[in-house]
């Protein structure tokens, strides 16, 4: 087995992991936020952008907890298609197909998850500033819509790895075309 097909194994099994323990943890982190059980963040693991006293001071009901739960996993179904998409790149690596017309399709789609997880985090941010926000008194209640530097970068990315993506088609279709010179 060859060092790129030991390697691809390795981060296929690695995104693997993450694709079963990203939802676990995030309903983990609703159930258990602002609770004696809540781990992740009283020692730092996880630090969200999103603080929950700045937009109620009430403790989170169960229904809060479980709409929160709910829009978080929304955002976390475009990761979870990311990690599939990027467990199907390292697969075929595995598999030592390395430059194939199925892996400029993963780059591609890869490129796109990230457009569809800056539009989904815009949307996913003022959803939960609704949910924290629902259980104050009426006109304490806020929709709070953001756009961040980070999101931007995010868009960089997605157009860079959607040029990549283009590069790898015209090279593959290069290389196809030479395959067939006599």
């Amino acid at each position: 087995m060859s060092k790129i097909q030991k390697q691809s194994r390795r981060a296929r099994i690695f995104f693997q992991s993450l694709f079963v323990l990203t939802p676990i943890a995030v309903c983990y982190y609703w159930l258990t936020v602002e609770t004696s059980y809540d781990f992740l963040t009283s020692f730092g693991v996880i630090q969200l952008s999103h603080n929950i006293d700045s937009y109620t001071q009430l403790p989170l009901t169960l229904t809060t907890r479980i709409l929160a739960t709910i829009a978080n996993l929304f955002l976390c179904s475009i990761i979870m298609y990311a990690l599939k998409v990027l467990i199907n790149l390292f697969r075929s690596y595995e598999r030592n197909e390395i430059f194939s017309l199925d892996n400029v399709m993963c780059y591609q789609k890869l490129g796109y998850s990230l457009f569809y997880w800056v539009g989904a985090s815009v949307v996913y941010g003022a959803l939960m500033s609704v949910i924290l926000s629902f259980n104050n008194a009426p006109g304490d209640r806020m929709l709070a819509i953001g756009f961040e530097g980070v999101d931007f970068i995010t868009l960089v990315l997605g157009f860079i790895i959607l040029i990549i993506s283009w590069v790898m088609k015209e090279g593959y279709i290069l290389a196809d075309e030479n395959s067939h010179t006599i």
